[in-house]
């Protein structure tokens, strides 16, 4: 799509309604994204069809199918504080969308079904070349960025009792890899990943993922870890479960192993009290993580401890933690997949497993002590029904960025603010306001204030 076709969507989102926004996105879908799929998955869903043949399985598999749309709008500014020279404060309007199916399963000892997803993201605003400092669209070396961008992604699964496999695009949630959905796409993985409940009290996940597509891209690319690396991954695996033993304890172990980059493991345990008017949650996170093969994003020596209390009452969460790196390396996690030209980047959007988990620092230096406080409240009890109020502090000393750096600091407070509207105005629509200040001294990182207005819209269509 060029600027031209671009401009046509200007502001589209805030006025359509939910037919002419599927009517829309089903056109660009036939027209503009079919045609970009692998063939090696156009033949693997034929042979998914013929499998699919009886009239019976074929009525299970349609009958449970799924189908929604969501339409986000999403304004984002971005100032470096004149930190970087190169990249001026960073301002763009955005428009996404995103087509999600999910098929039921047909009939038998082995169920099989598909999933599928197609993404649209549209430039609204925002002049060329400030797309570095926002990640929200691809970005040339020439640092221009197209008015559109789009991918389609599909999914082969099977299921036995309780037990789920699927081969093509994941979206996982584990404490040792995670997918992103902070701008107007999701990132995405795509491999091989199973998922089983069969036994009571305890989830099992397994899998091997091979190639990563970034939130604000439209390929895959291979795997590396974040940081300057002299190469990249054939892949990584990852097994573990949760099992909770008795009601209100959960006790979870996860392993996973970046090829030629790291292998980590991770220990957890939460617990949740009752106590007077609400109850008392503590979670424990242990993460131990040391090089593999060649190293290629550098040698891995990392031990992370961290804890979280959090008291709930009246619709108010007050979380209090710490967190605690030791061993010569910070912490590694995977690359979120941001590319320019096709090569990776060294740049903001993965997502870790730690509790000072963070929209602009995830305080991984070596050596780094962090303190987090939490605060968030649901605001119906004093008769603003919808609107919900979040924030949180999180106070990093003591880094290390190398062997001559001393200790450094960082800190990071955000604000938020959500409304959802009630379903007699607009079904299905929410409103949310978020404000990130971070301040560094650490080597290799700059000081931001960061805004983000989005408007998200999500209606079934099926």
């Amino acid at each position: 799509m060029n600027s031209a076709h671009t401009s046509q969507h200007r502001g589209a989102a805030l006025a359509f309604s939910a037919q002419q926004a599927s009517s829309v996105f089903t056109s660009f879908f036939s027209t503009a994204l079919v045609p970009r799929l692998n063939s090696h998955w156009l033949v693997a869903s034929a042979l998914m069809a013929s499998a699919c043949a009886p009239s019976l399985a074929i009525a299970n598999l349609v009958d449970d199918s799924q189908l929604d749309l969501t339409a986000r709008t999403l304004y984002y500014n971005n100032d470096t504080r004149g930190e970087a020279k190169n990249q001026p404060t960073g301002e763009q309007l955005g428009q996404g969308f995103i087509l999600n199916g999910r098929s039921g399963y047909t009939d038998g000892p082995v169920g099989l079904g598909v999933d599928a997803m197609g993404m649209l993201g549209l430039k609204l605003s925002g002049r060329d070349g400030y797309n570095t400092a926002t990640g929200l669209f691809p970005q040339h070396s020439d640092n221009s960025a197209p008015g559109s961008f789009a991918s389609a992604r599909f999914a082969l699964k099977a299921k036995v009792n309780k037990t789920v496999a699927k081969a093509g695009f994941q979206s996982l949630n584990l404490p040792v890899i995670k997918t992103n959905d902070g701008r107007l796409l999701p990132s995405l993985y795509r491999g091989y990943t199973l998922h089983s409940t069969d036994v009571d009290n305890l989830a099992l996940d397994a899998g091997f993922i091979d190639r990563v597509q970034g939130r604000n891209q439209t390929h895959y690319q291979p795997l590396k870890a974040t940081g300057k690396a002299s190469g990249f991954s054939s892949g990584l695996s990852y097994a573990g479960g949760r099992y909770t033993p008795v009601k209100a304890l959960e006790v979870s172990y996860y392993f996973a192993q970046l090829n030629d980059f790291y292998q980590q493991n991770f220990v957890g345990v939460t617990k949740t009290l009752p106590i007077g008017p609400g109850k008392l949650k503590a979670d424990l996170r242990y993460f131990n993580s040391r090089g593999n093969g060649n190293d290629y994003g550098g040698s891995v020596d990392n031990n992370a401890y961290g804890g979280i209390v959090s008291w709930s009452a009246w619709g108010n969460t007050l979380g209090l933690g710490y967190q605690q790196l030791t061993g010569a390396s910070g912490f590694p996690y995977l690359d979120p997949g941001q590319t320019v030209d096709g090569v990776s980047t060294d740049t903001s959007g993965g997502s870790t497993g730690l509790i000072s988990e963070s929209p602009l620092s995830k305080f991984k230096t070596a050596h780094e002590r962090a303190l987090v406080v939490r605060y968030s409240a649901k605001l119906d009890a004093l008769g603003l029904t919808g609107l919900s109020f979040n924030s949180s502090y999180v106070s990093g000393s003591h880094a290390r960025a190398s062997s001559t750096s001393g200790n450094q600091n960082e800190w990071v407070r955000t604000l938020g603010l959500s409304y959802q509207l009630p379903e007699r105005v607009a079904k299905g629509v929410t409103l949310a306001w978020k404000n990130v200040t971070y301040r560094t001294n650490i080597t290799g990182t700059r000081s931001q204030d960061q805004n983000m207005l989005v408007v998200n819209w999500k209606f079934g269509l099926l």
